[in-house]
C-alpha cells in the first residue's frame, strides 16, 4: 500500500515539474523578439524623433525599484558593445543605463550590469519609414545577455509614438490656423469689396439723383400760363398746403420743377410756389 501511495506522489510531482517547465518555457519563447513596425511618416521626421528619444535621459518599460516604470540616468550613444555592428540598410541609434540592478522584464536579470537599446531606422520604398527597436540587459560581470521580454520596446516606441503623434497635432494646428487665416483674408477682402461697391453704388445714386435735379431745373426753364379762372399758389405740393397767392387766369409763370401732381412756379416778382398741374398749361 505504501508503494501505491510512493508511486503517486512521485508521479503527481513529476506532473507539476512538468507543468512548471512548460510554462516557464511558454513565457521564455516571447524574449528576445524585438519590436519592428513600418510607419507611414517620412524617413526624416521618423529619425529626427528617434534621436530625440534617444536623448531623454530614460529607458522606459524596465525599473530597479517597485512603484516606477523606467530608469532615469540613460545616455544616447553612437554604438553598443551589447550588440553586433549594424552594417544594413538605415540608421541605428542607442541609448545605454549602465550600473542597472536586475531590471525587470530582462530574463533572469539578477545581477548588475548595462540596459541597452538599439533603434534601427530604415526608408521603405515609394514612402514611409520601418523602425525597429531592440533591448537587452548585459552583465558588468560575466557579459551575460539577458533579453528583453519586449516591454521595453513596446515602451519606447510608445514614447516614438507620442512625439510623432505630438507633431501632427502641431502640424494639424498650422493648417487649421493657415486655413482660418485664409479664410478672414478672403472674408476682409469681400467686406472691402462691397464697401467700395456700396461707395459707388452711393455715388452713382447721389450723381442720378443730380442729374435729375439738372434735369428738372432744365424742364423749370419752361413757361407756362394759368388756364382755369384761378389757381392757389400753394407754399408745399398738397392741397392742405397754405396758399400763398390766388393766381388768376392768364398769369405767366416760369416752371422749375415738376412732379406727377404739381409745378414748382416762379412769378414775374419772383415769389416762387406749388401749382397743381392741371390748372397749368405750358406755353413753350
Amino acid at each position: 500500500m505504501s508503494k501505491q501511495f510512493l508511486s503517486a506522489g512521485l508521479l503527481i510531482t513529476a506532473l507539476l515539474l512538468l507543468a512548471a517547465h512548460q510554462t516557464h518555457a511558454r513565457k521564455h519563447e516571447h524574449y528576445g523578439e524585438g519590436f519592428s513596425v513600418d510607419l507611414t511618416q517620412p524617413y526624416d521626421e521618423v529619425l529626427d524623433v528617434v534621436q530625440q528619444v534617444t536623448n531623454d535621459g530614460v529607458i522606459r518599460g524596465t525599473y530597479q525599484y517597485k512603484g516606477t516604470n523606467e530608469l532615469d540616468g540613460a545616455e544616447s550613444a553612437n554604438t553598443s558593445n551589447a550588440f553586433s555592428p549594424w552594417t544594413g540598410q538605415g540608421k541605428a541609434f542607442y541609448k545605454i543605463r549602465p550600473h542597472a540592478l536586475s531590471p525587470e522584464h530582462f530574463y533572469q536579470s539578477n545581477d548588475e550590469g548595462t540596459v541597452a537599446v538599439r533603434y534601427i531606422v530604415q526608408a521603405l520604398t515609394p514612402s514611409g519609414t520601418r523602425l525597429r527597436i531592440d533591448a537587452v540587459f548585459v552583465e558588468a560581470s560575466l557579459r551575460r545577455r539577458h533579453a528583453s521580454d519586449g516591454q521595453v520596446e513596446n515602451s519606447e516606441f510608445e514614447a516614438v509614438s507620442a512625439k510623432m503623434q505630438d507633431i501632427e497635432d502641431t502640424e494639424a494646428k498650422k493648417r487649421g490656423k493657415l486655413l482660418h487665416d485664409q479664410q478672414q483674408r478672403q472674408l476682409e477682402q469681400f467686406q472691402a469689396q462691397l464697401d467700395q461697391e456700396t461707395a459707388q453704388l452711393k455715388t452713382a445714386i447721389a450723381k442720378q439723383q443730380q442729374l435729375e435735379q439738372q434735369l428738372q431745373q432744365q424742364q423749370g426753364l419752361r413757361a407756362a400760363r394759368v388756364k382755369t379762372s384761378n389757381a392757389d399758389l400753394k407754399a408745399e405740393p398738397y392741397n392742405q398746403s397754405k396758399t400763398v397767392r390766388v393766381l388768376s387766369q392768364g398769369d405767366e409763370l416760369t416752371v422749375l420743377v415738376e412732379t406727377p401732381s404739381w409745378y414748382r412756379v416762379q412769378m414775374a416778382t419772383g415769389e416762387q410756389g406749388w401749382v397743381y398741374r392741371l390748372m397749368l398749361e405750358i406755353t413753350q
